[in-house]
């Protein structure tokens, strides 16, 4: 890959990283349209926050702060909790209610607008649809 390419798929690597950081961050109500209608929400958001910091941070470690690296990992923590071998998970964390009434999910709202303030990123507004970029479902942008 030539330099270009290689700055142009970093550049598109960290764009997915803070839609999914914003996506995390929004309100719950804020959260349901960015997902098609067959999508579980909750799922999606962790799903893609998962893959795309673990792109950035396996594949441009060296262009992550340690400050970056540490409000990352404790989203992927708190995340971790609450999953299904979570100590604090139940079925109930992960439904399209809890989105916007469980503390579970405002300290991940609170913990992803940090990590979006450790990369210098606007916690508010709403991110950019992800059909748009070619997010969701393995697609790749062309």
């Amino acid at each position: 890959m030539s330099m270009s390419e290689d700055e142009a798929l970093r550049s598109w690597h960290f764009r997915q990283l803070r839609w999914s950081l914003q996506a995390l961050a929004d309100a719950g109500s804020d959260q349901r349209p960015l997902f098609p209608d067959h999508v579980l929400t909750a799922d999606e958001l962790a799903f893609d926050f998962d893959h795309w910091s673990g792109v950035v941070r396996s594949q441009h470690e060296n262009t992550v702060s340690k400050p970056q690296a540490d409000a990352l990992g404790a989203i992927h923590r708190k995340l971790a909790t609450m999953s299904r071998d979570g100590v604090e998970f139940d079925l109930e964390l992960w439904s399209e209610a809890a989105l916007s009434t469980s503390e579970h999910w405002a300290d991940v709202r609170r913990l992803a607008a940090l990590a979006l303030e450790a990369f210098g990123w606007a916690v508010e507004g709403s991110p950019e649809n992800p059909n748009d970029q070619g997010l969701l479902f393995g697609r790749e942008a062309g």
